[in-house]
């Protein structure tokens, strides 16, 4: 069921804009719960052991970029949603936006009702999938490749999302493709080889949203099989 009070967490240090924020939220919300932090570290101890259901956040904050808040936060709050704001857009925010599944990418000065109907609109999104008939399984000795190659051969369009350690990959599907996939630095075909050779971690699944730049083109037959060989040629020659 979803949340009876779901919480907004608001990372925004101008107080202008958070007390707007903050009070059209109360006005048009009023089952929501609103927490408001000002700065990157705050936000990063109050998200702590929260159920949030939104993240609003600013890019440009006075200790840090919202982008590597939000990159944090997909591991710690894996089905939270996110909307972006910024008074300064550049071109590559939209791609960031799209990497991270970001809903929205708004631009300030804020316009309050398309924003309140944008939030509304996240929130339910965050409970669609819930009651569903579909099957929620823990599987022991899959590896990423068996993963992708099931989410392939069934035509999905999702994104897969990796962890292992302390390191996060994710890899977007449509209509069965693999069409881009991200590993720390690493982009395209080499975040993908680098995500088929862990060897642990666990696995969640994330709608698709926006319109990412595509970094793959090669069929998905073609590069699960060239990983795999270059899964073998390392395995060679540690043993050897």
């Amino acid at each position: 069921m979803p949340q009876e009070n779901p919480i907004i967490f608001l990372v925004e240090d101008c107080p202008v804009t958070g007390l707007i924020v903050e009070r059209a939220v109360m006005h048009e919300m009023p089952d929501v719960r609103l927490l408001w932090a000002r700065s990157l570290a705050e936000a990063t101890e109050r998200a702590a052991g929260l159920d949030i259901a939104l993240f609003l956040v600013d890019i440009g904050l006075p200790d840090g970029n919202g982008f590597d808040f939000l990159w944090q936060m997909a591991t710690d709050h894996p089905t939270a949603r996110a909307i972006v704001m910024t008074a300064t857009p550049l071109p590559e925010h939209q791609a960031h936006t799209s990497a991270l599944g970001v809903l929205h990418f708004l631009e300030k000065p804020l316009q309050l009702q398309p924003l309140i109907n944008q939030m509304r609109a996240a929130l339910e999104k965050a409970t669609e999938g819930e009651g569903k008939n579909d099957f929620r399984a823990s599987l022991r000795n899959v590896t990423p490749a068996d993963i992708l190659q099931l989410k392939c051969l069934t035509r999905a369009t999702t994104v897969v999302e990796f962890l292992s350690d302390d390191q996060i990959g994710r890899i977007r599907l449509e209509d069965g493709e693999i069409v881009s996939a991200s590993a720390g630095a690493l982009r395209g075909v080499d975040a993908v080889y680098e995500i088929l050779g862990w060897t642990r971690g666990h696995v969640t699944e994330h709608p698709c949203v926006g319109f990412p730049m595509r970094t793959i083109d090669c069929p998905w037959q073609s590069l699960l099989m060239n990983a795999a060989q270059r899964i073998d040629e390392r395995l060679s020659a540690i043993t050897a």
